[in-house]
């Protein structure tokens, strides 16, 4: 676990997807077809979340699974590892993943309560797809969040694919489009869950806590394919230490990785952004993405430097909850600083359709 301002260490990037249902719920494939389909997407991890259910974790499913999608043996390394959580799913609303935890959740009370459980119990817990358009604009039911006054959650679903996609899409003729060339209808995370993204990281910073952005999927294998879905909107966690084959240690490293923040989101259908980092320098201490950084002992605290490195040239944004701080254009940003606050870089690739969203990453904490 990273602690406040230690030495510089290159992680090792594992890109994932979270947010899948099974025929456990309301998915249409097998926990066997996902992992499978996970393989073949190139997804490192899988995070089955199924509707109030953790049937595939009782049932023995949870594990390393081959690229044929079949559970190996403890010990032995495969193409993906799958692991399941809960989506804890009222009928109003207010769905919640709750992953790390043996026993479910019930839905059937109050947000607060159901949040406060899982960390009570030690779990992780992310607000899923905390919002929705006008109903007229999606052709679904909306389950958007709308009970911000709860504490205790670890993040949020910053991007959830399937209502990015499904965005305006209510007509025949969209649909048939919107399967065919799925990447015309996604245009990234909405500007009002990044707007209340940053105004809860800052009263988190000002109270020494962190609110970590995850990407999502939502997928369920209806209509449009899982191993489809696989490739666009993944989390990358950024591990200290390389997968072992032992399952209940490389689930502690990817769960370690999502509770500190030491990941960002990034739309692979567009380019693979495994490589991309971000670091706050101040003296020899050094914060990765998800970490805390106190400022030097020297007047002003200490100058410290933010450096941004993308896998391919992009248009780099470095972000305060207050707004914009610098833009750069190709692979690197830096920027020198001694102001604290809570820093985050955004990526945006060119394209004959102009700056496509790309890559989000959970901030710095400087102190």
């Amino acid at each position: 676990m990273q602690r406040e301002g230690e030495a510089a260490v290159r992680r090792i990037d594992k890109a994932g997807v979270i947010h899948v249902h099974t025929r456990y719920s309301d998915g249409a494939g097998t926990v066997r077809a996902v992992a499978r389909a996970a393989a073949a997407a190139g997804a490192s991890f899988v995070l089955v979340t199924d509707h109030d259910t953790l049937a595939a974790l009782h049932r023995g499913q949870e594990g390393w699974y081959d690229r044929r999608g079949r559970l190996l043996p403890e010990g032995r390394t495969g193409a993906t590892l799958l692991l399941v959580g809960e989506e804890i799913s009222p009928d109003d609303g207010h769905h919640f993943l709750a992953l790390g935890l043996s026993e479910t959740v019930s839905k059937d009370q109050p947000p607060a309560s159901y949040v406060r459980e899982v960390e009570r119990r030690g779990g992780l817990g992310f607000i899923a797809h905390p919002d929705f358009p006008a109903p007229e604009r999606y052709p679904l039911e909306i389950f958007p969040w709308r009970d911000w006054s709860v504490a205790g959650y670890t993040g949020l679903e910053i991007w959830t694919y399937t209502v990015d996609w499904l965005t305006d899409v209510t007509k025949i003729w969209q649909i048939v489009a919107s399967l065919l060339l799925p990447d015309r209808f996604v245009n990234g995370p909405f500007p009002e869950t990044l707007a209340r993204w940053d105004e809860l990281l800052a009263a988190a910073w000002r109270n020494g806590r962190r609110v970590v952005g995850i990407g999502s999927l939502d997928a369920h294998g209806i209509l449009y394919s899982y191993r489809r879905m696989f490739r666009t909107v993944r989390t990358h966690v950024l591990l200290e230490r390389d997968w072992t084959g032992r399952v209940a240690e490389d689930k502690r490293a990817v769960l370690e990785a999502l509770a500190e923040g030491a990941a960002y989101v990034a739309y692979d259908g567009l380019l693979d952004a495994t490589g991309f980092w971000f670091t706050a320098e101040c003296g020899e201490s050094t914060a990765v993405m998800g970490g805390r950084l106190r400022r030097g002992g020297r007047p002003g605290g200490g100058k410290v430097w933010l450096r941004a490195e993308a896998p391919a040239p992009c248009a780099l944004t470095l972000r305060t909850p207050a707004g914009v701080v610098k833009r750069a254009e190709g692979r690197r940003l830096e920027h020198a600083t001694d102001e604290p606050g809570v820093y985050r870089v955004e990526a945006h690739l060119p394209s004959r359709r102009g700056l496509r969203p790309w890559i989000y990453s959970n901030p710095v904490y400087i102190f």
